[in-house]
């Protein structure tokens, strides 16, 4: 068990933690200095952030700040609105796992951490913890903010209050940052894990399979706001870049001025929109089919979710679209023929696959090509017993493989079909091609239906 582990069992198996003492603990607190050396002027605790409004729990005030974007405000090509989808077993095969009916509020809560540094740790605070969720097409957002270090427990009981019955967690790489983040501060303050026992989606790992392979071959960023401009043509100008965050706040602490802040507030607010539209998108796809698709390359993806999670049928009808699909390259089309071939052979439609991986080597050359060759050779010595074909292409995979071991077991067939061709008194020159069939050139003539 490790320490983590071991401080959620205290904190779980404390009752005394979930109850604010009688006695108001002395917190230590920081009052910020300007450069002379003396407290700046400040109005009010709320003064720094325009809207903020104080809200009393048993442990001091937390600030809140609340925004509504209304259901038909563009957000790059796509409307805020069409971020209003949930869709469970969409969900389920984005994620590979059930997400099950929890909560009682009607909308999943959509949450973004702001932090005092990116790395993660006992010492990384959230002073911006940004929830957004949908009424009515509307998008409505809630961002708790730290004015000083001696507000946190506040803060983390805020926080707990609001998410007390929500359905569903969605994040973008919340499983290894913002969740781990926020339970590390609640068992370092003894309060309970709030988020212990929600449904959580993490957007990251379907948007890598998604959308990581670009149609040019490239690895496309996965950030969310590169994810924003190449698939809803939603730019940022002026925003803030992650890693000048924790300083604008540390700058805050001191100087006490929140108008550097202003700008980290709308950042948040960006990426919980930009995270509910993409979710929505992802699950459409899933739903929709490759008909929701906007290239091959998209199509060959959704493939492979709908493949992993058993809709064979629907993965199929993915990856013939993608081989066809209008948007599209030779590269892609390769993997579209190879990922199909796979699914049919897996169902023992073995011609079919013959003929998907006929498709492959008219595609291209390459690896793809060589599996090609090879797995031909297999369907017509066991399957369709066309001994002359399978021979000739052994052949061809062995001129056409570097690997040592890969080319040893290309001998071995090679000899085993020498064997079957000798036992039957087939007629083979001294280099061991046969001489009524010459070896195929590179294409598909080589392996027409038998």
């Amino acid at each position: 068990m490790d320490t983590l582990a071991r401080l959620r069992e205290i904190v779980r198996g404390s009752g005394s933690a979930r109850r604010p003492s009688a006695v108001p603990a002395r917190e230590l607190t920081y009052e910020p200095v300007g450069a002379d050396g003396l407290p700046p002027e400040r109005a009010s605790a709320t003064g720094p952030l325009e809207g903020a409004r104080r809200l009393t729990t048993p442990y001091g005030e937390a600030l809140v700040v609340e925004r509504t974007l209304e259901a038909g405000a563009p957000h790059g090509l796509a409307r805020v609105e069409e971020g209003d989808l949930v869709d469970r077993e969409a969900l389920a095969v984005l994620t590979g796992r059930p997400v099950p009916e929890a909560g009682v509020k009607p909308s999943p809560v959509y949450f973004d951490l702001e932090t005092t540094g990116l790395s993660g740790g006992a010492g990384t605070v959230a002073f911006l913890v940004g929830c957004g969720w949908y009424e009515a097409g509307a998008f409505h957002t809630r961002q708790f903010f730290l004015p000083g270090f001696a507000a946190e427990r506040a803060l983390l009981h805020a926080v707990g209050e609001f998410l007390d019955g929500v359905p569903l967690l969605v994040t973008y790489n919340g499983r290894t940052f913002d969740l781990p983040i926020m339970e590390t501060r609640w068992s370092l303050h003894r309060m309970p894990a709030a988020a212990d026992g929600v449904p959580h989606v993490d957007m990251l790992p379907p948007a890598r399979r998604l959308w990581r392979e670009a149609l040019d071959g490239e690895a496309r960023s996965c950030r969310l706001v590169a994810l924003e401009a190449s698939l809803l043509g939603f730019v940022r100008t002026g925003d803030v870049p992650g890693w000048e965050i924790p300083q604008r706040y540390f700058d805050y602490v001191r100087r006490g001025d929140g108008s550097a802040l202003e700008p980290v507030l709308h950042h948040n607010r960006l990426d919980l929109l930009s995270l509910a539209v993409l979710a929505a998108r992802a699950q459409r796809l899933v739903r929709e089919g490759a008909s929701a698709s906007r290239d091959a390359r998209e199509c060959c993806a959704l493939g492979q979710l709908l493949g992993r999670a058993g809709r064979t049928a629907e993965a199929e009808a993915a990856y013939r679209a993608a081989t066809g699909h209008p948007a599209g390259d030779p590269a892609t089309r390769q993997q579209a023929w190879r990922a199909l071939a796979l699914l049919l052979r897996r169902e023992r439609r073995h011609h079919e696959a013959a003929a998907a991986w006929r498709h492959v080597l008219a595609s291209g050359q390459g690896g793809p090509a060589s599996e090609a060759v090879e797995a031909l050779a297999i369907h017509h010595e066991h399957r369709e017993r066309d001994l002359d074909l399978a021979h000739a292409l052994a052949v061809r995979a062995l001129r056409s493989e570097s690997d040592p071991r890969r080319r040893a077991a290309v001998r071995h067939r090679l000899a085993r079909l020498e064997r079957k061709l000798g036992a039957g008194g087939g007629r083979r020159p001294a280099g061991g091609v046969l001489l009524d069939r010459a070896v195929p050139p590179a294409g598909i003539d080589e392996d027409r239906e038998r």
